[in-house]
């Protein structure tokens, strides 16, 4: 890490001069000089002499600490001063308050520097008149005084600290690493992670910090500026997860027997927030297409006639219909990339509750670009929030730049706030007196990154790299049914207009502009066959550029599957062997996050695997060849086939056994509630239960969730009846005991669920 006082790295500039290319010019013999002395001050110089060529260092290279830009780049003429603009503008985006030097001639500033210009350049060099050493010396102060504010307030301090190498006599026991050192496989470690981690893990003693518990010093400024930057009214950085933020808010917001409003669409951090409180939930339960895809909460379902209904009917909460909800949370945006117009959300909860709590755990980056506008919680300015208190956890580490077990709490203070000091307790409780203080910093630098121009230059680049892989697969997609051949679909809208003109084009050769930069493309409309939610309000949600979903052939669009089809597990076990993980995967459906981490070069050889894919199995390659690892597993039951073989086994079983219309059909009819999350919970804690068979679940209450991994959320919740034996629940099992039969190495996953002798057991309240 940087530290502030001592130099342990060089510092990097960028000049961009052509004259580097006339070394025998009085301005080639100026410039080359002028990167030699930099050089000798410790400085590494990244010549460029062209705009693509500076322009590309620009875009790569974060460890830039100044630019010098010839103002003429080659001609003193209107293009290269656009050039020239240009290169200061993308400067600004991606090095914003870094030094910028222009390297022009008295004359040649006087006839054409514009106004533009000069407010993006802090000095001028007047290159064949000021020595070398002039001109290095004052480039050189620029950075010291650069480099000195670049750090955020929390960040810095851990450097300095880190810088001290002290001698402490406290926890942690290995002393800045230094008990790693003593034996091999310490040492193996310690050299594996570099010294500054161990350096900067201390104990909480250490005042020069401030404290993650009472938020003072260093952690008080961070949450200040994490709170600026963010638009909250209070910002709170977490240390274990938003699973441990949204806990947090949960044991602020309720107590015992109070009545919840939760979405059926939740985390298990949710249902842990209610095993810890005792609070009573009715839900609100979301739409699911004909791929699986969860879509949003309708709107109808947050009115306060139909909340009202909820906790009169449910055996949980129907003796308390004269309470008032103390709290609601709502996914936003989904798990599929389907986000909320938050006020409208937030306008009807109000109507029954004061407290909103906004799950956006991989939306974080939501407030930084014009994309989502209206779409987050933490949206405008906070000084004009009216309505209920707003909270919304971030999982910093998901979409953001964070390490892993980042987050933060945003709270916009409204109706029944919750003060600090009463929200802190609970935080306290789920937080640690032993933090890693590498976690909170990089909570700072994510908050440093998005700051300013930061956060949106960096998730225009992510919308765009999105954008162009949805158009290439679009592309594809087109020109193989052209030649009567499949290829995959990105899943989006399949026309798009432009409101001014009016003017309309296919998905793959609308104009980049309209799509990365407008939000009308992304909004689901009623009546659109392509996203399948059929009774969707209109401007309710839109869809989230970056999270790219690919659709494999097979299934109508009428939610009937077609004669033929390509199931997407076996896309799925394609990619795993070449090292490409998805994050989601439903029977025909592929799922990629798109984050500030991704290339071109990464997302073009996501493509050529689609591509090589398409090839295997039009081939019909074995699949001792095209999957070994589970064709070694298998060997009696794949020795034989092909890919082509497998798909079509594959897909007659789900056009068999629609497990996907049985999992529809599991979320859209709730369980019966038997008892509380909470006392399902204590139940399990006394031993009261006990493992049973699917064959055996009929009439059964679960001791715990039950979560099919896709999509991984509830189809039980823990104190939940299954029914009778032809409840969608128990069919969904049964189904994925015959799927694991037929087809090993290519059933689902289904948390809170054991697969014990080709049967799934699952742990049950004893009668």
């Amino acid at each position: 890490m940087l530290n502030p006082n001592t130099q342990f790295y060089r510092s990097r500039v960028l000049i961009v001069d052509d004259s580097f290319a006339e070394p025998t010019t009085a301005r080639g013999r100026s410039v080359q000089l002028l990167a030699k002395t930099l050089e000798n001050h410790n400085i590494d110089v990244v010549c460029a002499l062209s705009y693509d060529d500076a322009s590309a260092v620009l875009s790569v290279d974060a460890s830039l600490r100044a630019l010098l830009l010839d103002w003429n780049l080659g001609t003193d003429g209107e293009a290269s001063h656009t050039e020239a603009i240009r290169l200061l503008h993308k400067m600004g985006e991606r090095h914003p308050n870094a030094p910028v030097f222009l390297l022009a001639d008295r004359e040649s500033v006087k006839r054409s520097i514009t106004l533009e210009a000069a407010e993006m350049v802090d000095e001028f060099v007047w290159q064949l008149e000021d020595t070398a050493d002039f001109i290095a010396g004052r480039v050189l102060a620029a950075i010291r005084r650069y480099e000195a504010q670049l750090l955020p307030s929390y960040a810095q301090a851990l450097a300095k600290y880190a810088a001290l190498r002290e001698h402490s006599w406290s926890a942690p026991g290995h002393q800045g690493g230094v008990a790693f050192t003593k034996l091999p496989v310490g040492r193996v470690f310690f050299d594996f992670m570099g010294e500054n981690i161990f350096r900067t893990d201390m104990g909480i003693e250490r005042g020069a910090l401030g404290s993650l518990l009472d938020h003072t010093g260093p952690v008080a400024t961070s949450e200040k500026y994490a709170a600026r930057v963010f638009g909250a009214h209070r910002s709170y950085s977490g240390i274990v997860g938003s699973s441990g933020s949204n806990r947090s808010i949960m044991q602020a917001c309720m107590k015992t027997d109070d009545v919840i409003v939760v979405d059926r669409n939740c985390h298990k951090s949710i249902e842990q927030g209610m095993m810890l409180t005792g609070a009573r939930p009715v839900y609100l339960v979301p739409t699911r297409n004909r791929y699986g895809i969860i879509g949003p909460i309708a709107p109808a379902e947050m009115e306060p006639a139909s909340v009202r209904a909820k906790i009169a009917a449910s055996p949980l909460t129907k003796d308390l219909s004269s309470q008032k909800p103390v709290y609601a949370v709502v996914t936003n945006s989904t798990y599929d990339g389907l986000c909320y117009e938050s006020g409208r959300v937030e306008s009807l909860l109000a109507q029954s509750l004061d407290r909103v709590h906004m799950d956006e755990a991989w939306y974080g980056y939501a407030r930084f670009n014009p994309m989502y506008e209206g779409h987050c919680a933490m949206r405008g300015d906070p000084a004009e929030h009216t309505g209920p208190t707003v909270f919304a956890t971030h999982s910093t580490h998901k979409m953001l730049a964070a390490l892993s077990q980042a987050s933060y709490i945003h709270v916009r203070d409204g109706k029944n706030p919750i003060d600090h000091h009463r929200f802190n307790q609970a935080y306290m409780m789920h937080t640690s007196t032993s933090p890693l203080y590498a976690i909170v910093a990089s909570n700072d630098i994510t908050s440093a990154m998005m700051d300013g121009s930061g956060g949106l230059s960096l998730t225009q680049e992510v919308i765009d790299e999105a954008v162009d892989f949805r158009q290439a697969v679009a592309r594809l997609e087109r020109e193989f049914t052209q030649r009567g051949e499949w290829f995959f679909k990105p899943w989006n809208v399949d026309t798009v207009c432009d409101a001014k003109s009016g003017k309309e084009w296919t998905f793959a050769d609308a104009p980049t502009e309209l799509l990365t930069r407008s939000q009308a493309p992304w909004i689901l409309r009623p009546g659109q066959l392509w996203h399948g939610f059929d009774t969707i309000a209109d401007n309710w949600c839109m869809l989230d550029p970056i999270k790219v979903s690919i659709l494999a052939p097979g299934m109508g669009a009428d939610g009937q599957l077609e004669k033929t089809g390509v199931p997407a597990a076996l896309v799925n076990a394609w990619f795993n062997r070449f090292g490409v993980v998805p994050t989601r995967v439903t029977d025909f459906q592929v799922m990629f996050l798109f984050t500030m981490g991704v290339t071109k070069g990464k997302w073009a050889t996501l493509l050529t695997n689609l591509l090589a894919f398409k090839r295997a199995y039009d081939a019909n390659q074995p699949i001792a060849e095209a999957l070994p690892e589970i064709a070694a597993q298998y060997p009696d039951r794949y020795e034989a086939l092909g890919m082509r073989d497998l798909g079509n086994e594959l897909f007659e079983y789900l056009r068999k056994n629609r497990p996907n219309e049985v999992l529809n059909a599991a979320y859209e009819a709730l369980p019966t509630p038997m008892t509380t999350p909470r006392a399902a919970y204590e139940r399990l804690v006394a031993g009261e239960v006990e493992l049973v068979p699917s064959s055996a679940l009929a009439g059964r209450v679960a001791a715990n969730a039950v979560m099919p991994y896709p999509p991984g959320i509830p189809m039980l919740m823990s104190g939940e009846s299954f029914g009778d034996s032809k409840s969608p629940q128990i069919r969904y099992l049964k189904s994925m005991e015959e799927r694991e039969r037929q087809f090993p190495g290519f059933a689902g996953v289904i948390e809170g669920a054991e697969l014990i002798d080709g049967a799934y057991h699952v742990l049950c309240i004893k009668p």
